[in-house]
């Protein structure tokens, strides 16, 4: 798919992901730990070590015209 056919929610995620990578690319180059938010706790993470840094897939709920 052509960056012109993407909707601009397929741009924003995409410049989203691109960002993500950056980051951590600067901090493996640093040698600085990646801050994740895991359980309700903040959690460092070695940028070397090789686990993905995402986000679990979540349902987006909108509110109906009722609410």
């Amino acid at each position: 798919m052509k960056y012109d056919e993407q909707t601009l929610t397929e741009k924003a995620v995409d410049a989203m992901k691109s960002s993500v990578r950056a980051v951590v690319e600067d901090h493996r180059r640093r040698n600085r730990p990646l801050a994740t938010w895991e359980d309700g706790k903040v959690v460092y993470r070695d940028a070397d070590s090789g686990q993905m840094v995402r986000e679990d897939s979540v349902p987006y709920r909108t509110k109906s015209a009722k609410e």
